[in-house]
């Protein structure tokens, strides 16, 4: 993939590499970031490389590594998934590895990066998410941002077993407010 660095205010996103999977594999096993995802595995370089083979390499994800303009350091992710240039349609996925940069609001900023990104480069119309009902953070920032409330999907199994109820939202390009 081409090189893409996309700036905002606070941050910037630049197309994920190999080099970034240390720092992935790092993030997505604290505990408080593997409890709002539904693998919940210990992750592991095998694993990411593997997405980055089957998932990113092929075009079915973009996922981009999101870093502070200031000092250029990366704190996490962002990605649209099981992008459907037929429906015209993507997943959203966001997580902040570095607990630094948490509760600063940079993720409301990280969402209108990748989603202009989805409207003005893929062309896509209408973007889901899906975030555990427990991470109300999460809920409540999608919500904020333009996100419709589509259903809850009661009793998900997690990799781990466990069960939890699953908040599914989206927003269409019409609809969406910079």
């Amino acid at each position: 993939m081409e090189e893409i660095k996309i700036f905002g205010e606070k941050v910037y996103i630049r197309v994920i590499t190999d080099e970034d999977t240390g720092l992935i594999v790092k993030w997505r096993n604290q505990e408080n970031i593997r409890k709002y995802f539904f693998f919940r595995e210990k992750f592991t370089e095998d694993i990411h490389r593997n997405w980055m083979e089957t998932k990113v390499n092929t075009g079915k994800v973009v996922q981009f590594i999101v870093c502070l303009i200031d000092g250029n350091i990366p704190i996490g992710s962002t990605y649209l998934r099981d992008i459907n240039k037929d429906s015209k349609t993507a997943e959203y996925g966001v997580f902040i590895g570095e607990e630094s940069a948490r509760g600063k609001g940079i993720g409301k900023e990280i969402l209108k990066l990748t989603l202009e990104y989805a409207w003005e480069k893929l062309g896509l119309e209408k973007i889901y998410a899906r975030a555990i009902s427990t991470n109300e953070a999460s809920v409540n920032s999608f919500l904020k941002s333009g996100f419709k409330q589509e259903e809850v999907v009661r009793n998900v199994s997690c990799s781990d077993g466990k069960k939890v109820d699953m908040v599914f939202l989206s927003i269409c390009k019409e609809n969406y407010q910079h």
